[in-house]
């Protein structure tokens, strides 16, 4: 009688939860199940888009064998038995890149957030989880690449070196070069092959960090330290910066006196509050003293030294009011608990002053433009989404379109736009040689439009199919994994529920 009642219990507060939602009752599935591999197959008559040319190859047939693109041309193996797709008015691009997520947090998160990066057409992620034991995220790792589990090729970020003391790091506000050098080298040597410095190491211990990176080559990618001016960490070795923020302080005429006052900030008593407060005072600043010129030099000094650019577009719309539409479907896969915590902060915005408000737009409006202009100068831009970050209306997979379709809006190409979610990520995590092109010899990570991205970044959302490690994921079998996400939402909800119930 008591497990009929437990059970009850479960299928009530899922019931009842849907009822809530203003949604029909779900049935929970198992996972489905993914394809079966193929030893082979041929994508025929299909349009190859060159994303290095922005050029369309049309009618080629794309041979594909255990994994690898074998051939792109006139040439199609012999006998029946070869699977082919018809790729007829279609146009083939390589998979795209999430170059900042946070897909991995927990067990719960991932097991919603990787089935959708794949109906998405995202075939690999940079994901910047460092809140558990690397034993665990190469686990999953190795699940993706040898399991029945469907999800994204994973880049993993490497652990965030901040200032802040804590178990992840141990360094100080104050940490001396030594020891940011001993911190990057332990965590080196426990194995994680990339590093994110954070926004409060002090200028020692990045200098420290960034030595040991460099000599290991070891990839250090992550935010600007405040105390840190921008073109001093291109040129200290760190070959991927995020933030647009601090990419617009760099392209201050005031720069080094606005930095200098943020690391005496983090030196003086009550550091966190009293850096904010200074932060805050100095955007009027930042805003004016914006030149065209500095900027100029940036981009220069970016493309020098090969250093991408995550600029993270969207995830200043909330702040700015940019919300999608209340029945917009992505909001299924987000468990209920996570919208809860939406909608609070949604609730909170209006405390906001008019004259806040306009200044973070008139902020938002120099940052795209900034990014315009660098993109425009031959700087590495690469898309990320930060979903899963707790930012509200960020959503796994779904996101990166967003940010792509930014890009363009703000004024880069369509091609821009696309090299920025395939090649450009590639290559700033060291994989310009076998994955972001649709070239002989490349990982058959692809996907298949039913547009042309070159006319409209858009297209990339009129997905055929997806075929990632050698499997071809069809229409049906994309909306099975969307639905795979959408039923792990619906059992965290019950779990929950059912857990509260229980205390």
């Amino acid at each position: 009688m008591k497990t009929r009642l437990f059970i009850g219990l479960l299928l009530g507060l899922g019931f009842s939860q849907y009822q809530a939602a203003g949604q029909r009752p779900v049935v929970v599935f198992p996972p489905v199940m993914p394809p079966p591999p193929v030893d082979e197959l041929v994508i025929t008559n299909v349009n190859v888009v060159d994303v290095d040319l922005g050029e369309v190859e049309p009618h080629k047939n794309v041979v594909m064998r255990d994994g690898v693109i074998i051939s792109v041309g006139k040439w199609v193996p012999a006998g029946r038995g070869v699977p082919t797709l018809d790729g007829t008015g279609k146009y083939l691009v390589p998979g795209l890149w999430d170059s900042h997520t946070h897909a991995l947090a927990s067990a719960d998160d991932e097991r919603m957030a990787l089935p959708l990066y794949v109906a998405h057409g995202v075939t690999s992620i940079r994901d910047v989880t460092t809140t558990r034991p690397l034993r665990d995220l190469l686990r999953t790792c190795q699940a993706l690449e040898t399991g029945p589990r469907v999800g994204p090729r994973i880049e993993l970020a490497g652990p965030v070196l901040d200032g802040s003391v804590d178990e992840h790091t141990g360094l100080g506000l104050n940490a001396s070069r030594t020891e940011g050098r001993t911190q990057a080298e332990a965590q080196m040597r426990a194995g994680w092959c990339s590093l994110q410095p954070g926004p409060l190491l002090s200028a020692e211990a990045y200098w420290g960090i960034a030595a040991a990176a460099q000599e290991r080559r070891v990839n250090l990618t992550g935010v600007v330290p405040e105390a840190v001016p921008v073109l001093e960490a291109i040129a200290a070795g760190q070959r991927g910066i995020e933030r647009s923020d601090k990419l617009l302080l760099g392209c201050s005429g005031r720069e080094a006196e606005l930095v200098a006052a943020r690391a005496q900030a983090l030196a003086g008593a009550r550091p966190l509050a009293t850096l904010e407060a200074c932060i805050r005072a100095q955007q009027k600043d930042v805003l004016a003293s914006y030149s065209i010129g500095r900027c100029t030099a940036l981009a220069q000094a970016l493309v020098q030294y090969r250093t991408a650019v995550m600029p993270g577009l969207v995830g200043h719309d909330f702040d700015l009011r940019r919300d999608p539409a209340p029945e917009d479907p992505r909001f299924r896969s987000v468990p209920a608990s996570e919208r809860r915590e939406w909608a609070l902060a949604a609730h909170e915005r209006p405390r906001l002053s008019a004259n806040k408000l306009a200044r973070l737009r008139l902020t938002d409006s120099l940052q795209q433009r900034m990014v315009a202009t660098l993109g425009g100068l031959g700087v590495r831009i690469v898309a990320g989404s930060d979903a899963g970050s707790g930012t509200p209306n960020l959503f796994h997979g779904g996101s990166l379109h967003d940010e792509l379709e930014r890009l363009q809006t703000i004024g880069l190409t369509p091609a821009e736009a696309l090299r920025a979610g395939t090649v450009n990520p590639a290559m700033a995590t060291g994989h310009g040689f076998d994955m972001g092109r649709i070239h002989a010899g490349y990982l058959a990570d692809a996907v298949l439009l039913n547009g042309n991205p070159l006319d409209d970044i858009h297209n990339l959302r009129r997905i055929e199919a997806v075929v990632l490690r050698g499997r071809l994921f069809d229409q049906p079998a994309l909306a099975g994994l969307v639905t795979e996400a959408e039923q792990a939402a619906i059992q965290q909800n019950i779990a929950a529920q059912a857990a509260t119930a229980i205390r």
